[in-house]
């Protein structure tokens, strides 16, 4: 189903799998998927480490400012350590351009598996639980 991010919480690695099915073209599309994940994390109270499964997910051209703007808020607010999966090119270069205007992360796995190996690694380095 479009228009849905699918949230699935791992408790034995604490982390959250988002997998987001939206073709994003609108200012209001915008609005929607941003309040998909301000209402779904508020729930943890806390920060979280996240990986994001894009294989269903796409950014018109048109509205990739406004987007980069809204992601960047995402993860100012609601994530630490973070991981995408499967970006197409277009999504991956208005990930890396929001990455590089808002200084937020751009780390990129190719798989789900790798990703959270990615978070574990960077929790160690952190010297964070």
């Amino acid at each position: 189903m479009k228009r849905k991010i699918e949230f699935q919480y791992d408790r034995s690695n604490d982390l959250i799998i988002a997998t987001p099915h939206w073709a994003i073209e609108t200012a209001a599309d915008v609005a929607e998927w941003y309040s998909q994940y301000e209402t779904y994390m508020q729930g943890y109270g806390r920060k979280m480490d996240m990986v994001i499964v894009l294989d269903d997910f796409e950014i018109k051209p048109a509205i990739a400012v406004a987007w980069g703007v809204a992601r960047a808020k995402i993860h100012q607010n609601f994530t630490r350590f973070n991981y995408r999966v499967n970006p197409t090119s277009r999504v991956r270069l208005f990930v890396n351009t929001s990455g590089v205007r808002y200084d937020v992360a751009t780390e990129e796995a190719a798989s789900v598996a790798d990703a959270i190996d990615g978070i574990l690694a960077a929790r160690r380095a952190a010297k964070v639980t």
